[in-house]
């Protein structure tokens, strides 16, 4: 069965996941044109090919005999409109799995990550000071944890939705138990959010929402 879990969030909305399996043939004969895009895939490598395809089945798995349109902007942020209603969207992928994260009503950001011990090597490229003590303090799973702040600056990149974020100075993490505490600070624009995770194998999925009134 490729959809794998769907997650609710009430008054906000929902996450859908998809363990790929099939083969790019499969998933573009159940796809079928079912999204309506304004810009094409291009993916150089199969396994793009599959998640990218793998994202619009989800789509098509919720909305299904809607119409379903996809735009994105000038820095890649989605929009998405079922039967020209407006919703929020953000969409992930890492490996074998694709997601979704979908509200009418909250900015939302999502992101996969593989733990992978290589990311012990560019951990000070984006950790600042506190980060990197929260880190030091742990005895295990530190590649774990890294990814897992990784992970979470990357949805709060998605929700802030704009590009020329540092990493390092403007994204911070400042608690890593569940729900994780983070946010954005550079000039104009300053939030903290409350990230949620599951893992999965051994991958870590984070997301987050912003309601209109913060």
């Amino acid at each position: 069965m490729p959809f794998l879990k769907e997650i609710s969030i009430p008054t906000i909305g929902f996450i859908s996941i998809w363990e790929i399996n099939e083969t790019i043939v499969e998933l573009a004969n159940a796809l079928a044109h079912a999204v309506e895009e304004n810009t094409k895939a291009n993916p150089k490598k199969e396994i793009h090919q599959l998640q990218w395809l793998a994202s619009r089945l989800l789509l098509k798995k919720h909305f299904h005999q809607k119409r379903i349109q996809l735009y994105k902007d000038e820095v890649n942020k989605p929009s998405l409109f079922i039967d020209n209603t407006p919703y929020h969207i953000s969409i992930t992928h890492a490996g074998k799995y694709a997601a979704i994260f979908i509200s009418a009503s909250a900015t939302v950001g999502i992101d996969l990550e593989l733990i992978d011990e290589r990311i012990l090597n560019i951990s000070n490229k984006f950790l600042n000071e506190k980060e990197l003590k929260l880190i030091q303090e742990l005895e295990h799973e530190q590649a774990k944890f890294i990814s897992l702040i990784w992970s979470a600056k990357e949805t709060l990149y998605k929700i802030y939705s704009r590009k020329e974020l540092d990493f390092k100075r403007d994204i911070f993490i400042n608690d890593i138990q569940e729900p994780i505490k983070g946010g954005i600070s550079k000039l104009g624009s300053a939030f903290e959010l409350d990230i949620h995770y599951i893992e999965l194998e051994n991958y870590i999925l984070t997301y987050a929402y912003r309601k209109p009134f913060i």
